[in-house]
């Protein structure tokens, strides 16, 4: 499973919806592969600590995503479809040798939508066989922090394209030459929460076509990670991005 390069959106939720999810009573020292990374702060290391867990293990998740499958369908049988919403997708592609941007308009039914999102989400995991472990990587880093600084410049307005024009996997492959390829996830939320909090958001990707930031989360392509945090206003940022390094095998 692995996002369009070409196919880019942001994720966002307005409501703290994740109740279940506390800090883990136990560490495993395997995954946690940025714990001597100092350039990173606590909560960024324990976001890549949180996709490795994800990601080598896809099952463990099944613990949250199931009650909440459940909690969704009771809410649509009782409460209905919900508010008829709409999400953006921005595209772009090259002709003629100028680039052509596109935006697409989407429209759902929110809580029939997270009932979706969740049973494909459901229906994924359980094809899923444990993944790559991310290694941290500070030239990826640096492309996070350059993109977080841009942002909080323009008022978090970019959405992925920087304000130089650059794409997420410009400014993966230019700060970590040894990088092949990489991608990007950005998520906002208005009120507190944990990585795993997070991490769940961009898995279920409700209202988002095609559910982008979760095959970039499940990509078994990619081998190195970087992730950075930022409060704007009153939404709470994270920007994750991934790589693959030069001549990791395909899959």
């Amino acid at each position: 499973m692995q996002v369009s390069p070409k196919s880019l959106s942001v994720s966002f939720s307005f409501l703290l919806i994740f109740g279940c999810c506390q800090l883990y009573a136990q560490r495993i020292d395997s995954l946690n592969t940025a714990a001597n990374c100092q350039y990173m702060t606590e909560p960024e290391r324990e976001m890549l600590y949180e996709i490795n867990r994800l990601r080598s293990n896809p099952k463990s998740y099944l613990e949250y995503l199931l009650p909440m499958l459940k909690d969704a369908k009771d809410d649509l049988k009782v409460l209905g479809k919900g508010n008829r919403n709409y999400s953006l997708t921005f595209s772009s592609t090259v002709k003629n040798g100028k680039e052509v941007k596109r935006t697409d308009t989407t429209w759902h039914y929110t809580r029939e939508e997270e009932v979706r999102a969740l049973q494909s989400l459901v229906n994924d995991i359980n094809k899923l066989k444990p993944l790559s472990v991310l290694k941290p990587d500070s030239g990826i880093y640096m492309a996070v922090r350059k993109h977080i600084k841009d942002q909080n410049a323009h008022e978090w307005k970019l959405l992925h394209t920087g304000s130089d024009g650059s794409l997420p996997w410009d400014r993966i492959t230019t700060f970590s030459p040894k990088m092949s390829f990489g991608n990007e996830n950005i998520a906002g939320n208005t009120a507190p929460a944990t990585p795993r909090d997070f991490v769940l958001q961009l898995l279920i990707d409700s209202g988002i076509p095609g559910y982008g930031h979760r095959y970039n989360l499940l990509d078994p392509q990619w081998t190195h990670g970087a992730c950075s945090t930022a409060d704007y206003e009153r939404m709470h940022w994270w920007i994750q991005n991934f790589g693959k390094v030069k001549d990791y095998p395909s899959h």
